[in-house]
């Protein structure tokens, strides 16, 4: 053996996995959005506010929760007994322009469950009622 140090070629491209990702992203077709999803979309684009809807399991646990929404501004809508889930439903109007959506959504997830209760989602007044 000679005393030459034999230097290791590394190729110039060692991202095999990553590249061979891209290339079944780009070879498998994405779901098509439905009409519905881009009729969704473009109402909240537009929306100049939203309401939210929050089950309570009692009269006393929406009211305190109701005062706290007031607090931020909102405008309460709606307050009353779902027979259906036999829990109190609580409409809640969100003034715009409307940001951030996502977080949002966690941040009333967590408010409702201190008033053991849970969120139920959102809607365009006047716009997506039928979605």
């Amino acid at each position: 053996m000679c005393g030459h140090k034999v230097a290791r070629q590394l190729p110039l491209y060692d991202g095999r996995k990553t590249m061979f990702e891209g290339i079944r992203s780009f070879l498998t077709p994405s779901p098509k959005r439905s009409e519905e999803d881009e009729k969704l979309d473009e109402a909240l684009t537009n929306a100049t506010q939203l309401d939210h809807y929050f089950f309570f399991p009692d009269q006393v646990d929406a009211d305190r929760a109701a005062l706290r929404l007031q607090e931020r501004g909102w405008t309460i809508e709606s307050v009353s007994l779902n027979a259906e889930v036999e829990r109190v439903q609580l409409q809640a109007r969100q003034p715009g322009p409307i940001e951030n959506l996502g977080a949002l959504q966690t941040e009333l997830d967590l408010f409702a469950d201190e008033f053991s209760g849970e969120y139920d989602g959102w809607q365009v007044p006047g716009m997506t009622e039928h979605l």
